[in-house]
């Protein structure tokens, strides 16, 4: 039985990035003839780094680090005697609790420091267009796992959860553009758009920390993290303290410095604890409060 459970993982986690793979692949591949077709530079400095940075999150992920995450949530899952049956009709319950547990793996790496040093490794992209998808980050399977594993101890099915959690990223392959306008307002307000997701990627005050979800914006709604595009502020994409560089090294680590700096300076383990969990933009920093920190959620109104 074990057996025959693992081959079925193996398998659909081939197939989920098999396909993945390709859907990207499109989709970068898009964006380069798109631009050579508007006689512009079908790869600057950025999207060059964006395919550089491939192997660091997106390969890693569906090559090692889905089927690592699968089998420790299946761990969880086999010491509970709770079970929520794979049947059609429970399939939307596990579509909206999939999604709970995208929204919150996504706010998780917004809102606790140490995380956000990897995931603004995405977040760093200037320009925003189809390759910034290539910019996804090293270590995401760990907070994944704080997220998602509960819900495998309340008995969803792993496998079932993971593969619809994970539509969400493959999805949002999309929502990395400017070339599409906005849709009908019913539809922008029920569904992660091109422009939903420009506010997610946005570094005005107004727009950072919101629009966490994957597919739906439900559970924004929900949480009070919901922010529509409006006409007044055009989104700036980027980190609120720029990489200012193409090269692929320093993006990787450009958070993990200051997280590093400011450890290292904290006087004491009460606020280096602080500086590892706290809020990005609320925690100790070694140049002083406000300087260079990226805003949390919150602190939009003092910028």
């Amino acid at each position: 039985m074990e057996g025959d459970l693992a081959t079925t993982v193996a398998k659909a986690i081939t197939i989920y990035g098999t396909g993945a793979g390709i859907f990207l692949l499109f989709f970068v591949i898009s964006e380069i003839f798109l631009r050579w077709r508007e006689g512009k530079r079908p790869l600057g400095g950025e999207g060059l780094a964006n395919i550089v940075l491939f192997p660091f999150g997106p390969l890693l992920e569906a090559v090692i680090l889905n089927g690592l995450l699968i089998a420790g949530m299946f761990m969880l899952y086999n010491i509970t005697p709770l079970r929520v049956p794979v049947e059609l009709w429970t399939l939307p319950i596990y579509f909206l609790v999939g999604e709970f547990g995208y929204y919150w793996f996504h706010r998780i790496g917004h809102e606790v420091r140490i995380l956000w040093a990897d995931h603004s490794i995405h977040h760093s992209a200037e320009i925003y267009d189809f390759t910034v998808n290539l910019r996804h980050t090293p270590f995401s399977t760990v907070y994944r796992f704080i997220a998602w594993g509960p819900l495998a101890l309340l008995g969803f099915n792993p496998l079932v959860l993971v593969l619809i959690a994970m539509s969400a990223p493959a999805f949002q392959s999309l929502c990395h553009t400017e070339r599409v306008g906005r849709f009908a307002p019913w539809f922008e307000w029920l569904f992660c758009t091109p422009s939903n997701h420009a506010v997610h990627h946005a570094s005005n005050p107004l727009y950072i920390d919101r629009n966490y979800g994957g597919l739906l914006n439900i559970w924004d709604h929900v949480f009070g993290t919901y922010q529509r595009l409006e006409d007044h502020t055009p989104p700036v994409y980027g980190l609120t303290r720029p990489v200012n560089s193409n090269n692929p090294g320093t993006i990787l680590l450009h958070e993990f410095r200051y997280l590093a700096r400011d450890f290292r300076a904290a006087p004491d383990w009460r606020t280096r604890l602080n500086v590892l969990f706290g809020k990005p933009g609320k925690t100790f920093e070694a140049d002083g409060p406000g300087k260079g920190m990226r805003p949390a959620a919150g602190l939009e109104a003092a910028e």
